[in-house]
């Protein structure tokens, strides 16, 4: 082969990783547009099941503390009325023992 040939053939494959890298790009640079659309069309779509979702989340949220709430004031309430019992029994305890 003389090298008359070699350029040629050079140049051929020169232009066809040119072509190959354009369309490559050409390609890559469709996909990333389309998917950057579907994406923005999909938030927009899910925008209100993801609203009403939030709202679910935030009123099981509130039962729970207001559930854990009810729980957790039983036993400082029974606390609370045997240490008003206590008081009011030793009142009149005291009051009995003056007389």
């Amino acid at each position: 082969m003389t090298p008359e040939s070699l350029a040629f053939w050079a140049g051929v494959a020169a232009i066809f990783l040119l072509v190959n890298a354009a369309v490559i790009a050409v390609v890559m640079g469709l996909s990333l547009g389309f998917g950057w659309w579907y994406l923005r069309r999909g938030r927009k779509a899910l925008r209100k099941p993801l609203l009403m979702a939030q709202v679910y989340a935030l009123r099981l949220q509130y039962r729970t503390m207001k559930t854990g709430d009810a729980i957790a004031n039983v036993p400082i309430q029974i606390h609370a009325t045997t240490a008003r019992v206590k008081t009011t029994a030793q009142t009149l305890m005291q009051g009995k023992n003056d007389k």
